[in-house]
Formats: C-alpha cells, sequence, structure tokens
C-alpha cells in the first residue's frame, strides 16, 4: 500500500521537475579592463594588495540566487555563464560563431570601443537580449537604436541631468567646469553642458586639468589657480580615472559646492541608501559576497530580475515576447530603489532613480527632484530626450 501511494507522488514530482526549462544567460568581461583595474582607485588602493577588483558579474550571481523562489511558478531556472576573454578579437570571434546561440540573453560589462565595435553583430543577433551593465556613454543610446541592447546602467545624461537638477534646487547654478584629460571626460563634460542647458545651469567658465608637476602649466595642474574668481557656486568635475577629483574638494579659493566625480556624485546604486528595501538588498549581497554592492553591480542584478518579471509575467521564455514586454506599458520591475522602473521604448535605456551620494557615504538626494516635472513619467526628467537621438527611426517615442 505504501509504495502504491508513494509511486504516483514521484511520478508527479519528476514530471514537474522535466517540465523545467533552462533559461541560459552569458556574463561577458575582458580579463584586463582599465576600468575596473585603475579608474577611479583610490590612491592607496592601487598600491595596496588588499582590494581586489569588484567586478559586476556578482550583481548578476545575486539575481540567479534571488530567482530560484520562483523557478517553481515559472517553471524555469536561470543558468548564468560568466565568459571572460583575454583580448577583443577572442570576443569578435565569439560573437560570430555559433556558440553564442546557445544563450538567451547576454549581460554585457564591457568598455566604450569594444560596445561600437559589437553594434551590429547585436543587431544581427536578434532573436538574443542584450544589456549593456556598465557603460554609459550616451552615443550607445542615440547613435543606433538596437532593438535588443538594453540599458541597465544609467547614461551619463541622466546622471548629469540629476546634478543639474540638484544645483539649480540650491541654488547653486553658477558653475565652474573641470575636465580632466581623456576622451571619456570631456563626453562627461559634455553631457553635463546639455543638462545645464536644459535645466538653467549657467556655466561661468570651463578649464582643463593638466596632470604634470612642471611650474610652467601650474594654471592648469595647481588647483588654487584653477579655482580663483569668486564668481561661480559650485564646481563640476569630470575626471573618470580620478587623477585630480580627490583633491578639489577644500582646496578651491572660494567656499563652493564640488560636484561630478567628487563631493556629490551621481550613482545608480548606493550601499548607505536606507529606503524601499535597499538595505534587504545590500544584506542578501553582502552575505554572499563579503563586499558592497555598487552601481555596477546592481545594474547586472535588474538586467536578471528584468528578465525574471518578464519571464512570469509572460508565461514564455521566447525572447521576442521578452522583448516587446520589456518595452510595453506593463512593464514595472521593482529596483527598490522607491518607484517601478521600466524601460524607454527606442533607447531600450531603463528609467529609474538616481542617487547623488555624499563624499561621506551618504544618500543626499535622490533625483528626479520634486520640483521637476514631466507630464507622462517624472522619470523622464533624467536622461536623453527626442530631439537628442539621431538615430532614423520614424515615430519616436521617449
Amino acid at each position: 500500500m505504501k509504495i502504491t501511494f508513494i509511486l504516483p507522488l514521484l511520478l508527479l514530482y519528476f514530471s514537474s521537475y522535466a517540465e523545467t526549462q533552462i533559461f541560459k544567460v552569458g556574463y561577458i568581461d575582458l580579463k584586463d579592463d582599465i576600468r575596473y583595474s585603475d579608474w577611479g582607485r583610490h590612491p592607496v588602493d592601487i598600491r595596496s594588495s588588499h582590494r581586489n577588483e569588484q567586478r559586476a558579474i556578482d550583481g548578476a550571481k545575486l539575481g540567479v540566487i534571488d530567482s530560484k523562489k520562483f523557478e517553481r511558478i515559472t517553471k524555469t531556472q536561470i543558468v548564468l555563464d560568466h565568459l571572460r576573454y583575454s583580448d577583443e578579437k577572442k570576443l569578435l570571434n565569439f560573437f560570430k560563431s555559433d556558440v553564442i546561440n546557445e544563450y538567451n540573453a547576454v549581460l554585457l560589462d564591457l568598455n566604450l570601443k569594444i560596445l561600437q565595435n559589437l553594434q551590429s553583430s547585436i543587431n544581427v543577433k536578434n532573436q538574443l537580449i542584450f544589456f549593456n551593465i556598465s557603460n554609459p556613454n550616451n552615443s550607445l543610446r542615440t547613435d543606433k537604436c538596437i532593438n535588443n541592447l538594453y540599458h541597465t546602467f544609467p547614461s551619463e545624461m541622466m546622471k548629469t541631468d540629476a546634478l543639474a537638477q540638484f544645483l539649480v534646487q540650491k541654488k547653486w547654478n553658477k558653475t565652474l567646469l573641470l575636465t580632466g584629460s581623456l576622451k571619456h571626460d570631456k563626453n562627461s563634460s559634455t553631457s553635463f553642458k546639455v543638462s545645464s542647458k536644459k535645466f538653467g545651469v549657467k556655466i561661468v567658465g570651463e578649464k582643463n586639468f593638466v596632470n604634470s608637476n612642471d611650474p610652467r602649466v601650474r594654471e592648469k595642474n595647481n588647483l588654487s589657480f584653477l579655482t580663483q574668481g569668486s564668481k561661480f557656486k559650485s564646481i563640476f568635475i569630470s575626471d573618470i580615472d580620478g587623477e585630480f577629483a580627490l583633491g578639489v574638494p577644500y582646496s578651491t579659493m572660494t567656499p563652493v559646492a564640488v560636484v561630478g566625480s567628487s563631493g556629490l556624485s551621481p550613482k545608480a546604486w548606493h550601499w548607505s541608501y536606507m529606503r524601499h528595501g535597499a538595505p534587504q538588498v545590500n544584506g542578501r549581497f553582502e552575505r554572499s559576497f563579503n563586499r558592497r554592492m555598487n552601481e555596477k553591480d546592481w545594474a547586472s542584478w535588474i538586467a536578471i530580475k528584468s528578465i525574471l518579471e518578464s519571464i512570469l509575467r509572460t508565461k514564455s521564455m521566447d525572447t521576442n515576447k521578452i522583448k516587446d514586454f520589456l518595452v510595453s506599458n506593463e512593464f514595472k520591475v521593482d529596483g527598490s530603489k522607491g518607484i517601478s522602473l521600466n524601460y524607454r521604448k527606442k533607447t531600450k535605456q531603463l528609467r529609474q532613480t538616481m542617487l547623488l551620494v555624499s563624499s561621506n557615504n551618504w544618500v543626499t538626494e535622490v533625483a528626479p527632484i520634486e520640483s521637476f516635472k514631466n507630464s507622462k513619467n517624472n522619470l523622464d526628467t533624467l536622461g536623453i530626450i527626442q530631439k537628442e537621438i539621431e538615430c532614423n527611426i520614424n515615430n519616436y517615442e521617449n
């Protein structure tokens, strides 16, 4: 009798297990990525062996861990593969091979040059869903509108818009612009100029920092000379690799607010945020990976969560259905930042709030700031708008 009773239960268990499908996600990065090895690192950390590179793969792993409680409901198991390449050539060969077709979605943690070189390959692989989880460059959202490339990491424009709103709210909107020597620094400064025009920040001057001890160019490497004058109430710093930004606060000739690469910085995520379920997300991450969650971790985590939410609501693993659902009005995902998030239809940018984090590691303000309204969605006060889109697509919707 016992065997007769147990056998149907075992059959039911194994039949339900057999129905579980695999949704395969690849995570791609490069072994030697300067963005992790040098950029933004504290000068002490560069010489220290105690701080390891904090790759965003951990955020994707947390997303997979969180997805396990929904496996019985969705009958779908999300499986994550970490694909690390030693050089760009091997990465490009992977995109040309049939191996990539084994995946349903791919998370891209790559620098601007490689992403630009991959755009046509991504567009051809339209049966796959790609997520940019670490690159803020505006041109990736404007130059080509790729139907299957989604951006969970905020654009540079979203970051500079958030700071411009803050400066206007505080009436610190007479600003000096300090720009570093890298092309990425200049891109960030260009973005801030657009944001300034949009919200009414007056840039009273622009100066370039040169990393040199040559006394003949001290007006470009000495902060006292660079910050002379009292016509501005704030300084925006564009210094992606951190060669001079840390030294600007409290080194200016007059007391002014410092924003951008140091002082008050815009982040997609920060471990100090204490509301909307963020402490629970941070806690799970820290327990799993023994470090604090950063904004790239969050971007890869929310990419996995976007996939899971789409599978859950569409009841399908069909990537075409998922792509359509991601940009539909029905899609909403909880990013533990206080408001449901969704994707813009053409740029495929995830609408989201920005955390303005002080140098004391505290979220001072959350943008969009309440006084800046949009008739459809206040999150659309942050980021690239229709007239800034260059790709040739008719009937554009933000």
